[in-house]
Order: C-alpha cells, then sequence, then structure tokens
C-alpha cells in the first residue's frame, strides 16, 4: 500500500469544505518520485517549485564544477547520486512548499492506488461531517504525574531545591 499525504487549499477548514474546496484538495504520494529521478527541473517547473528549483540548479552546477576536479568517474557518480537523492526527496520538498504557502495538512491516508487513497479519504470524511458531534465530557481532575518528586518529604538527588549537602 502507498502513503499518501492529503492537503487542503489555505484559508479552509476540515470541517467546513466547499465544493470548490474538495476538488483542490492535493495527495502527495511518500516515497519515491520516479518524473523526479529522469526530468526534475521540468518536474518541478511544472509542480511550481520555484525556489527548489533554483536552489536544484545551484547545487547541481556546484557538484558538476567540484566532480570534474576530482576527474575520473566522479561526475558520473555523483550525477548519480544526487538524481537518486532529488528523487528520493522530490514529494517532500513538494508538500513543504505547499505547507510554505499556507495549505494545511489534514490527514494520512493509504491506498493501493491514488483513487483507493481519495475515495477512502472522501469517504471518511463524509462520514465524519453526516455523524453528530460526541457530548463534551466533563474534564479530568488534574493530578500531578506519579513520577514528579514531592517536594515537602522526599527528597530526590539533583531535583530538590534547598541547601546541598556535599
Amino acid at each position: 500500500m502507498t502513503m499518501y499525504t492529503v492537503l487542503i487549499p489555505p484559508d479552509t477548514y476540515p470541517d467546513s469544505l466547499s465544493d470548490t474546496d474538495l476538488d483542490r484538495v492535493t495527495f502527495i504520494k511518500e516515497g519515491f518520485c520516479w518524473p523526479a529521478l529522469y526530468i526534475a527541473v521540468i518536474w518541478m517547473l511544472f509542480r511550481r517549485l520555484w525556489l527548489v528549483v533554483i536552489v536544484y540548479l545551484v547545487l547541481a552546477l556546484l557538484l558538476e564544477f567540484v566532480t570534474r576536479q576530482i576527474g575520473g568517474v566522479a561526475p558520473l557518480l555523483g550525477g548519480l547520486l544526487f538524481a537518486v537523492l532529488v528523487a528520493l526527496e522530490a514529494n517532500g520538498l513538494r508538500r513543504w512548499t505547499m505547507e510554505r504557502r499556507g495549505w494545511q495538512f489534514v490527514a494520512t491516508v493509504e491506498g493501493s492506488t491514488l483513487a483507493d487513497a481519495e475515495q477512502r479519504f472522501f469517504s471518511a470524511l463524509a462520514a465524519r461531517q453526516t455523524t453528530p458531534a460526541p457530548a463534551t465530557p466533563a474534564p479530568a481532575p488534574r493530578m500531578a504525574p506519579a513520577n514528579a518528586p514531592r517536594f515537602a518529604s522526599a527528597h530526590v538527588v539533583g531535583l530538590t531545591p534547598g541547601p546541598r549537602h556535599s
């Protein structure tokens, strides 16, 4: 199964998505991105990753310069490793760019295909919107954590304020 991150457009709320907002919900696959391996710059431009493509080009030129100075198989090996690294991180860079633009993370969905993941997400969203909200339970009384030191009678080395004994 493939995992997909679900992002909603800026200035929208998951509980009250309009039809136009539902059309703009974006699913980003987790993991390796094959188009970014073969045609990285075109993929980045198509996805509107302007800052990412600038950094990519600068790093690619710097890597090319350094590996040419080394010589031998370094340019080939460096280029292949850089391409694989970009393909591994491409969907994460896309998600990062969208979150910088105000898109909001709402869920992670799994599915064998994108259509399956969309169906799971939208059916869960519809079920959540038709189910009435549960009554708010009374707040539980506040209790101190069990592992918190007691200051009155117990002495915990290093945690109890007071005079130090040598």
